[in-house]
């Protein structure tokens, strides 16, 4: 079931991005990197990609195992001040997926701690780029799971603001795709499954119609285009769990290192 929600999600990531109208698209994960490459399959070949800050490179390739610089080169990746992708984020000239801990009913983000702040019950990296997310640049979330733990009513610590009114946010979930407006998170579509999803997280506020559109299946455009840039399917990684994952991880792990 993971490799086939992988593989729905990552293509109609894909096919987002690449009608998106983004020009820079700063990848974050493995099935990030997967749908930027196959976006540029899907029509928008001139797409440049950065990793975090001011690495880019015409030809990255999906890595897991060697960090930042596997995901876009095959030696160091080029630092810089990061300043150039921030203030093109702020102009909205950027697109990004971000994965924080915690997503609310009206668009924070949480990537500092779990609890009260200042006494979290669990510590997390911290806010890192959620807070440069407040702009008009379009923002889209990715959850391999959907579930109250991630998905609730008022995050813990706000590290992301509430984006301004317009700017797209849109969010990734097994349950389907979710679009923020001025009245909460609504169904843009929903997968088989959906629906008895998006009831196990009611703090979250996604109220359905029942007139939802399914999608059942990948886009077979997108999915061939997924499949000549990742054809060794890295983005299933971060949809696996256990012995699954693990597996993944280490046949990544070997490919990479010969």
């Amino acid at each position: 079931m993971s490799a086939a929600i992988a593989d729905l999600l990552t293509a109609a990531l894909a096919r987002e991005i690449a009608t998106s109208g983004v020009r820079v698209f700063a990848v974050t994960t493995p099935a990030t990197v997967a749908a930027a490459l196959a976006a540029r399959e899907l029509g928008v070949p001139e797409l440049a990609l950065t990793a975090g800050f001011s690495a880019l490179d015409g030809a990255p390739v999906p890595s897991v195992t060697r960090g930042e610089a596997g995901l876009l080169t095959r030696g160091p990746a080029f630092r810089d001040d990061p300043g150039d992708v921030f203030v093109a984020l702020a102009r909205g000239r950027v697109g990004v997926v971000a994965t924080p801990a915690q997503l609310d009913a009206v668009g924070h983000t949480n990537l500092s701690g779990i609890g009260e702040p200042g006494h979290p019950k669990v510590a997390l990296p911290g806010a890192r780029g959620l807070p440069d997310h407040c702009s008009a640049s379009r923002v889209w979330y990715l959850f391999a799971t959907h579930g109250p733990r991630q998905l609730v009513e008022r995050v813990d610590v706000v590290c992301g603001a509430v984006p301004p009114p317009g700017a797209l946010r849109r969010l990734f979930t097994p349950a389907g795709c979710f679009e923020l407006g001025g009245a909460g998170w609504r169904a843009l579509w929903l997968t088989a499954g959906g629906p008895e999803l998006v009831a196990l997280t009611p703090a979250f506020g996604i109220v359905l119609g029942g007139d939802e559109p399914v999608l059942e299946a990948p886009d077979e455009e997108a999915l061939a285009a997924l499949e000549r840039v990742d054809p060794h399917a890295v983005r299933r990684i971060e949809f696996a769990t256990g012995a699954d994952a693990a597996h993944l991880w280490s046949a990544a792990a070997e490919r990479e290192a010969a």
